[in-house]
């Protein structure tokens, strides 16, 4: 039996160790929507990734429209979010929803061991018509999107917060919603984005979330918790 457990446990650290290397090459990159929910990259790539600096890099007249849009259930419980792509040539669109959580969690860690690909969340990826991408648009207007970023703007790991970025025409767009400005549980655009998410995974309700401490940029509530802050700034987040 201790035999079999060395094995397992060796065949974990040798995919952990992987998971390491790989993630070491794709830090310096700029954050892509596939990367993301990869629990070890993802780390090194979120702020770049909640920044939209991959939208902006591409953001010219002429090129496909990309909404992105980011809701923090905590970040260590539930983080969805949802990659809109609107082709320039044909005016269809994709829809990639992702359901994940912050932390690295003992399935994700189990699925490299067996290669299960057991996660901690799940992902669906569905075309939208332009009835559908309108009605999107429509419900951020509404939400107040089009309004002028707050700067200054505190977002907390562990508490709940929207973030919107839209490039159209080579014009980039970033605002985001706490329960600071907005109430969070019913923004509009939530339902209309509902009928592109095919993940089956739950929706984490917004609720009064049990803040420990936060005397320093990392503290524990639990055995896999991290804490972290994010500044919102003219158009986006402060690095």
């Amino acid at each position: 039996m201790n035999c079999i457990f060395d094995r397992w446990a060796m065949k974990l650290l040798r995919s952990a160790f992987s998971a390491l290397v790989m993630t070491l090459l794709l830090a310096g990159c700029a954050a892509e929507g596939d990367q993301v929910g990869n629990p070890v990259v993802r780390p090194f790539q979120w702020f770049s990734y909640a920044n939209g600096d991959d939208i902006r890099r591409d953001c010219a007249p002429g090129r496909n429209a990309r909404y992105r849009l980011i809701y923090n259930a905590i970040y260590d419980e539930q983080v969805r979010t949802y990659d809109i792509l609107q082709y320039a040539t044909s005016g269809t669109a994709t829809q990639t929803t992702r359901v994940l959580r912050g932390s690295i969690g003992v399935d994700w860690l189990l699925g490299q061991v067996t290669g299960s690909g057991r996660g901690q969340g799940g992902s669906s990826r569905v075309d939208i018509s332009p009835a559908e991408l309108g009605a999107i648009e429509q419900a951020l207007i509404k939400s107040g999107f089009e309004q002028p970023a707050i700067r200054g703007q505190i977002l907390h790991s562990d508490e709940f917060y929207w973030i919107a970025m839209v490039c159209r025409e080579g014009n980039f767009k970033y605002y985001a919603w706490t329960d600071r400005n907005a109430d969070v549980a019913k923004l509009p655009f939530r339902d209309v984005l509902a009928k592109g998410d095919q993940t089956g995974v739950p929706f984490v309700e917004p609720h009064v979330p049990v803040v420990f401490g936060r005397s320093s940029r990392y503290y524990t509530s639990g055995p896999d918790s991290t804490y972290f802050t994010m500044q919102v700034g003219d158009n986006g987040l402060i690095k």
